[in-house]
């Protein structure tokens, strides 16, 4: 399963969390991560793709805070 680096901004330098998942999540879904015993839901805003410098592609995930 591919990592997936998951950011709450665009400028962000560092992701929020690095995750695995069996499919790459899309624009539109949401996430629903726990934190803290909490669970937290996620929109997802904006999926790209990165290359490393050693030539490797990262898929990244931005995620906004769910009003629901």
């Amino acid at each position: 399963m591919p990592a997936v680096e998951i950011y709450t901004d665009e400028d962000d330098a560092q992701p929020l969390m690095v995750a695995e998942f069996d499919f790459l999540p899309r624009m539109g879904e949401y996430l629903a991560l726990d934190v803290d015993d909490e669970l937290i839901q996620f929109d997802v805003a904006e999926v790209w793709h990165r290359q490393d410098d050693d030539g490797r592609f990262s898929a990244c995930v931005r995620v906004e805070t769910s009003d629901t």
